[in-house]
């Protein structure tokens, strides 16, 4: 027996060394693998819940994926949000509605994902392709701050006070907005820089809803938390206004 086991030691033990070399590699690239995703999440930037949508432009939307190189990154973020298939067909299912799309060009899916989707899952979308392309700008009003990142080091030298009407990106600001006009047709949101004791003083950021957009048939009385992602349209030195033009609004 004892020469029958030294008889398969000498035929196996090549055999047996590969395959502990090879456990020992699965188990550090396994390692490796963990410590890669912890360190992650750990550095990575916590991604702000956007909460209740009360506004979105649809029309504002299709002109975002259209221009400024956004196109492909939305229909690819559309596509793994609602499945293809080997045709290339969309199934929008959304709302407890199918949508057999056929074989649609990307206009076409983001434009019915648009339509069909409910609002928080389009500005999930749009934050998602805007965040990995470094395209907005996140300001706070309040605080009078804005984060450092990609979107703001393209239009602003370090050192130089931050000109928010210079700047091209997509903007996401955050403050307490009141409603300032309110019409048939639109609804002109207000909200400070800074924390003033009299809100309606000092330098203002202004928005124009078109009423079609607005979600809810109720705007909240009074000042109220939301945040703004759009894009800088001008400057108005006479009334001290920022005017941004909004693609979506929420709390």
């Amino acid at each position: 027996m004892a020469v029958d086991r030294a008889l398969w030691w000498s035929v196996w033990w090549p055999w047996a060394l590969v395959w502990a070399v090879t456990a020992v590699a699965v188990v550090v690239a396994l390692g490796a693998l963990v410590w890669a995703w912890r360190s992650r999440r750990r550095f990575a930037p916590v991604r702000e819940v956007p909460g209740l949508t009360f506004y979105l432009h649809e029309k504002s939307v299709m002109d975002l994926y259209l221009s400024g190189g956004y196109g492909d990154a939305m229909r690819r973020e559309v596509e793994e949000r609602v499945g293809t298939n080997r045709d290339h067909k969309i199934a929008l299912k959304v709302r407890d509605v199918g949508v057999d799309g056929g074989r649609t060009s990307g206009r076409e899916v983001v434009s019915r994902y648009i339509t069909t989707a409910e609002p928080i899952a389009v500005i999930g979308v749009l934050l998602d392709v805007l965040g990995a392309a470094d395209g907005v700008v996140h300001v706070d009003l309040g605080k009078r701050t804005v984060v450092r990142n990609t979107a703001l080091t393209r239009v602003h030298d370090d050192g130089a006070a931050v000109r928010l009407r210079a700047i091209n990106d997509y903007v996401s600001v955050r403050g307490s907005f009141r409603v300032a006009e309110q019409s048939g047709s639109r609804t002109v949101l207000l909200a400070p820089f800074g924390d003033p004791d009299d809100p309606e003083e000092g330098p203002q950021v202004r928005i124009e809803c078109h009423q079609d957009g607005l979600r809810d048939d109720e705007i909240p009385d009074g000042p109220f938390q939301a945040r703004c992602l759009g894009k800088v349209q001008s400057w108005k030195s006479g009334t001290g206004e920022l005017v941004i033009r909004p693609i979506a609004i929420f709390q």
